[in-house]
């Protein structure tokens, strides 16, 4: 089954990760594959810890330059050979952050589409990002919309370790 964590509100991985609990809790196999992410998230450790496939790649930059035809190219072929490295034996996949990754056009949209069609099918798995295709939402299961309502930032409150931001 299809599950999509998604929106502009905080907590997205973090529903995911207490799914892969839940999963590696109940004596089943997890994959992690983060998408735009450097590998230095707060949770890598005890993903590790806790027996979790993980799957990360570090960004050749923190932020992309959309407007820089080489860099969209590097982060693009980067974040193919994340998703080629799905492990189909696992029982959960998470794809974190792979919405984001298609919505800025670094993934194709029919390859990831076809593959999750598929693997919903034999598999628990979970998207997270700002904005699911239309497809994928038709084809999700469960469909949760997180909506930010009030965020520290607002009041100009800087990012807490361990809650908004990675270790690095």
């Amino acid at each position: 089954m299809l599950h999509l964590y998604y929106g502009d509100g905080k907590g997205k991985t973090t529903a995911a990760m207490g799914l892969v609990m839940r999963h590696v809790g109940a004596g089943k196999k997890v994959q992690v594959i983060q998408f735009l992410k450097d590998g230095t998230s707060s949770e890598i450790e005890v993903l590790k810890k806790m027996g979790v496939s993980l799957t990360t790649q570090k960004m050749p930059q923190k932020f992309i330059d959309m407007q820089d035809p080489i860099m969209v190219k590097e982060f693009s072929k980067i974040q193919d050979q994340l998703f080629d490295c799905i492990d189909f034996d696992c029982d959960l996949i998470v794809l974190d952050e792979i919405l984001d990754a298609m919505q800025l056009y670094l993934l194709n949209e029919g390859k990831v589409y076809d593959i999750v069609k598929e693997l919903e099918k034999h598999h628990e798995v979970v998207m997270t990002g700002r904005m699911p295709c239309q497809k994928l939402k038709q084809l999700s299961s469960y469909s949760t919309q997180m909506k930010k309502q009030k965020h520290p930032y607002d009041n100009g409150i800087q990012a807490r370790k361990g809650i908004e931001y990675q270790l690095c």
